[in-house]
């Protein structure tokens, strides 16, 4: 059972332990297969843990555990938590990361808990899954065999694999079909953000398929009516009753909470910076707005993808600079500074505070850093532990990298968005690595906005909680609509 009270061992407090700790961790005892699909800052992590300990060291029900998560979740925050809290104490546990002679090595460790980034589990699942091989041919054939060696599998941020196309879901799927894993957990704080289309990808990683169906288009056709072209699918619509139907399917294995009906956490506020850029400036972002929405759009067909990569050349010469082709690596010019004049205001306004900035791209981190020579990208478990300790000025982090399960909210209380996204999961991820259970002052989340550009779309659509399709889509019609789809 999860202890009545929690002992910190680095900072020598005991908390009591919260009622919805006590029913996620009851929730998992009674379901060997199950989700978890708590608000952001309900203690996933430090539950999950629990029952784990319980389940090998107390029931002896299970043997050998692989815990997936994001790359720096995996190699921060669960090493963190385990030698955290005093219950823990004795977990056997191995983290398989570094070069491939470290994975090997940390694979046949003497654990019981194994935690693996989601880049290095396509590594780990191609030792344990195999084709025969020809011997006429030397090509591989036929069914895949092999099975992975472990009992119980918990999938922190099961958003990760809501792409139905992805490969790691392609392999996890594989892998799980392939072998006897009857304890399963998927963890996540933001299920569906972009609608219930997603919930089939992640629910049939925790059930084969029992609930939802085991292919996605029996899903699809049964709850779901399409818009789009021919065997091109622009967006899943729910039929009536659908959402509704859903839920009811997976409520018994699918435990929700939100997180402002659970804890208490500080007052947020959004401060939104509109910029206005020069004439000239102005003049240039029109000419290439227009250049590459021709561009886009003189093929004739439209799709999602091309419609994201659009979006993100728009969102990169709004931040004030654009790639341009060259051989070797790629290389930037500079457009104009307006974002990064911003920030430095920001700096010296809120000189005893200090500051996460959020970049998109790649030339935005080289640009800040070369304006800020103290400010950090967030690589190591160092640079997390020295921006907790308060060592860090201005902390850089990348929102798919940095914006799961990360607790962040002892370092600083400002986070600048030096771009916006329009991916409604790495916004909501992102923000909650502040605001979180634990932080004694109210959030303060800026966001750097340059009037007459694309920001402002972007924001809209973050408030609006489009879908990713819906609001990719809209985009081009826009585009449409305002330039037509012939160069002139």
């Amino acid at each position: 059972m999860i202890p009545a009270t929690l002992h910190n061992l680095k900072d020598g407090k005991t908390y009591k332990t919260d009622a919805h700790q006590v029913e996620a961790y009851e929730h998992l005892m009674c379901n060997p297969r199950a989700a978890l699909l708590l608000g952001m800052s309900l203690s996933k992590t430090v539950t999950a843990l629990s029952y784990l300990y319980d389940m090998h060291y107390t029931e002896c029900a299970i043997t050998k555990t692989l815990v997936v998560a994001p790359n720096k979740v995996a190699n921060i925050t669960w090493p963190d938590e385990l030698h955290t809290w005093a219950h823990l104490d004795g977990v056997r546990y191995s983290l398989i990361t570094g070069d491939a002679t470290k994975r090997e090595k940390a694979l046949s460790a003497d654990a019981e808990i194994f935690i693996i980034g989601v880049d290095n589990l396509g590594w780990l699942i191609d030792k344990f899954l195999y084709k025969k091989i020809s011997e006429k041919t030397g090509e591989p054939y036929g069914a895949w065999l092999g099975a992975l060696p472990f009992d119980c599998v918990v999938i922190d941020e099961l958003s990760l694999f809501k792409g139905r196309g992805s490969n790691r879901f392609k392999k996890l799927r594989r892998a799980l079909d392939l072998s006897d894993t009857p304890y399963r957990v998927g963890m996540t704080g933001t299920f569906v953000p972009n609608g219930y289309v997603d919930a089939w990808a992640q629910m049939v990683l925790i059930d084969d398929g029992e609930r939802l169906g085991d292919t996605f288009g029996k899903f699809s056709d049964k709850y779901f009516t399409t818009r789009g072209n021919g065997m091109i699918v622009y967006e899943y619509i729910p039929r009536p009753g659908a959402v509704q139907t859903i839920a009811r399917k997976i409520q018994d294995i699918a435990l929700t909470m939100l997180t402002r009906d659970k804890v208490k956490l500080p007052d947020l506020h959004i401060v939104d910076h509109e910029i206005e850029l020069s004439p000239f400036d102005k003049d240039t972002y029109d000419d290439l707005e227009r250049e590459y929405a021709l561009d886009f759009l003189k093929g004739g067909e439209v799709t999602v993808k091309s419609a994201a990569d659009l979006t993100n050349k728009l969102l990169q010469v709004s931040s004030g600079a654009i790639y341009i082709d060259s051989d070797g690596p790629r290389k930037w010019y500079e457009l104009n500074t307006a974002k990064l004049d911003t920030l430095d205001a920001l700096l010296a306004q809120y000189a005893q505070d200090n500051f996460i900035c959020v970049y998109q791209f790649r030339h935005e981190l080289e640009r800040i850093k070369a304006r800020f020579p103290f400010a950090r990208e967030l690589r190591k478990v160092e640079d997390f532990r020295d921006w907790n300790a308060g060592k860090i000025r201005l902390l850089l982090i990348h929102p798919k990298g940095s914006g799961h399960g990360l607790n962040m909210q002892f370092g600083g209380r400002r986070m600048v968005w030096f771009s916006v996204t329009w991916n409604l999961e790495h916004y909501l991820q992102t923000i909650a690595r502040l605001l979180r259970r634990g932080a004694l002052k109210e959030i303060f989340i800026h966001r750097l906005l340059c009037k007459g550009t694309r920001d402002m779309r972007v924001r809209k659509r973050v408030e609006t909680k489009d879908s990713n399709q819906t609001f990719l889509l809209n985009e081009i019609k826009d585009l449409r609509k305002k330039y037509g789809t012939k160069r002139k």
